[in-house]
């Protein structure tokens, strides 16, 4: 049975040291960023993202649970840009659990947890080079909003 509980200290302190360095690789891997800016680059943005970590007004952090296994995380918080929309952040189902539908239960829980909040939509983003999790996104009912595109020369 999955769940999602709320994020103990302990859960995001270890999940921030994954995450600024996933994050940066991510950017370099599609290009966005470089590799020498890329750490540097990933710590500023979560820090004006996060000025206050765990704590930071209107971001909730959940850790995903099958059973009483940790199998991952979600991290949302309010758009700034739309007020009535969720917006996923960050998404991971640990690759060993991978592939059994745990992703799309999850969006399913969080889906429920976002509209508790009062939000009326929830977005996402996902990198270009991500199909998998695109195909997923689209089969749980996300559309596509807008495309960057680049072409390398």
């Amino acid at each position: 049975m999955i769940k999602i509980l709320k994020m103990t200290q302990d859960g995001f302190d270890h999940y921030m040291l994954s995450a600024i360095k996933n994050y940066a690789n991510e950017k370099v891997n599609n290009g966005t960023w470089e590799s020498k800016d890329a750490l540097s680059n990933s710590k500023k943005q979560y820090a004006l993202l996060l000025p206050d970590g765990l704590q930071t007004a209107n971001h909730y952090f959940y850790s995903i649970f099958n059973k009483e296994e940790k199998i991952g995380y979600i991290w949302l918080a309010k758009d700034d840009e739309n007020k009535q929309s969720a917006f996923i952040y960050d998404f991971e189902i640990y690759e060993e659990f991978q592939n059994l539908g745990f992703g799309s239960k999850t969006l399913d829980l969080v889906a429920d947890k976002a509209k508790e909040l009062g939000f009326s939509f929830l977005g996402l983003h996902v990198f270009g080079s991500n199909s998998r999790a695109l195909h997923v996104y689209k089969k749980m009912g996300f559309q596509i909003t807008d495309i960057n595109m680049r072409k390398e020369l």
